[in-house]
């Protein structure tokens, strides 16, 4: 019997993430799941916690608490999963054999650093979240920053990513 949800989510990061990954990271499996993310998923403030065209997708988070609960992980975009891609990455890059192959990801990892850090040093400094990065944000331009205004996580993975660490 299967309970689970084969929707595109950002879920199947963690089986590459981890720091001893389910998922081998250079295995075929892995690089399509990468490519499924970054098409579907990735965007500059986070990855959405839905796919586009997924049934219930929302992608702005506004109107009554209620609505606002049950459109939470069905498409709004959550800056905090940017850690367990950037950890996807890493994980690649660090068993990669090939040279080609591995400077191949350091360029995307390069570039994906660079990315980040370019919109949370503009979003802290001259937007919504003066100070701070918000929970989340919506998952259409002009992407404005939603929920809790500083939230910890958020603020911890983008860092973590600027830094490199």
């Amino acid at each position: 019997m299967y309970f689970g949800d084969d929707k595109i989510r950002p879920n199947q990061l963690f089986s590459m993430s981890l720091t001893y990954p389910v998922l081998e990271p250079n295995s075929e499996e892995a690089k399509q799941m990468l490519q499924t993310v970054e098409k579907k998923l990735l965007n500059s403030y986070g990855l959405k916690t839905l796919a586009k065209g997924e049934e219930n997708y929302v992608e702005v988070y506004e109107g009554s608490p209620e609505k606002r609960d049950s459109s939470y992980h069905q498409g709004i975009t959550w800056p905090w999963l940017l850690g367990l891609y950037y950890n996807c990455l890493k994980n690649s890059l660090q068993t990669t054999r090939k040279t080609e192959d591995k400077k191949s990801i350091e360029e995307k990892l390069d570039k994906f650093i660079e990315n980040t850090t370019k919109t949370f040093e503009k979003e802290i400094f001259d937007m919504g979240c003066i100070g701070g990065i918000a929970e989340l944000y919506d998952s259409v331009k002009p992407q404005f920053p939603k929920g809790t205004i500083n939230q910890a996580w958020s603020v911890a993975e983008v860092f973590r990513i600027i830094l490199r660490k």
